[in-house]
């Protein structure tokens, strides 16, 4: 990994990159009120470990960096994604943003994204995401119905995640990411929410903050969506439009009212963040 670094300073108001900085590893600073820094690096090993914690806003934004694993290792990344298209056709390499610092202060979570391809990220996820200096930091939508219940996707077969049961949700992408570089994943979120289940976010009244869980190399950022509707009725009705649309990312819902009915092969983050809720 290179040690130059982009300094970004937060200030309570914002965020400003600082001119001068190489690109290289960044160094992210969260200000509470008057300005502070001096973060080191990318703050990882601060941040809590296999945990949900309530936050009240994430400020998020697009730093410059260089991903140096994915640069190193472009050749087999090309030969691993050319394997990888002919056994699941359906996955494209799009653009798409992951993390390399973070800092979790004063109720906030402040994070560093960088671009880079779904194919780098693919492979170093089947490598078994050794440490390289980045978390895979994503948006979760933690979908209630109006008993209590939290809804869990099922992805369809031909997805990276098929066969899965989680947190409705999905990488940052260019769509989230405004002309200074902010991050808007709340909207990414909802967005995410309209996609999955057919349903317009207008259906769920968002709940306040997010439940960010720290889990191995994920950074879960989760917002509330409770429907008005028991489980069984919500369910029904994404089944119904799911139905319709037979290019949908997930086949089914599942309800979970308590944590001992998560299915066992859901990712880490999700049966963390599920039981945080439903104990």
């Amino acid at each position: 990994m290179a040690l130059g670094y982009s300094r970004l300073t937060v200030r309570q108001r914002g965020w400003q990159l600082e001119k001068g900085g190489r690109f290289g590893c960044c160094a992210l600073t969260y200000g509470h009120g008057a300005e502070t820094r001096g973060m080191a690096l990318n703050g990882f090993d601060a941040l809590p470990a296999d945990q949900v914690v309530r936050v009240g806003a994430c400020r998020l934004r697009v730093a410059p960096w260089r991903w140096a694993y994915a640069e190193q290792h472009a050749g087999d990344i090309d030969a691993h994604w050319l394997r990888r298209q002919r056994e699941q056709p359906a996955m494209f390499n799009g653009r798409i943003f992951l993390v390399c610092a973070a800092e979790l202060a004063h109720g906030v979570l402040s994070a560093d994204f960088f671009a880079t391809e779904f194919k780098a990220y693919l492979y170093w996820r089947e490598q078994g995401h050794p440490e390289t200096g980045v978390r895979d930091g994503f948006g979760s939508a933690l979908i209630r119905s109006a008993d209590g219940a939290v809804l869990l996707g099922r992805q369809r077969a031909g997805n990276v995640n098929a066969g899965l049961v989680y947190p409705p949700g999905g990488f940052v992408d260019a769509r989230d990411v405004a002309a200074d570089g902010r991050i808007d994943i709340a909207a990414s979120i909802a967005r995410e929410v309209g996609e999955e289940t057919g349903l317009p976010p207008t259906h769920f009244a968002p709940g306040p903050g997010f439940h960010v869980t720290f889990a191995g190399p994920h950074i879960s950022m989760a917002r509330e969506f409770v429907s008005p509707l028991a489980a069984e009725a919500l369910r029904a009705e994404i089944a119904a439009r799911l139905a319709g649309d037979p290019a949908s990312e997930l086949t089914e819902l599942v309800a979970v009212r308590r944590a001992a009915e998560i299915e066992p092969s859901a990712p880490l983050y999700g049966r963390l963040l599920v039981a945080s809720v439903v104990g």
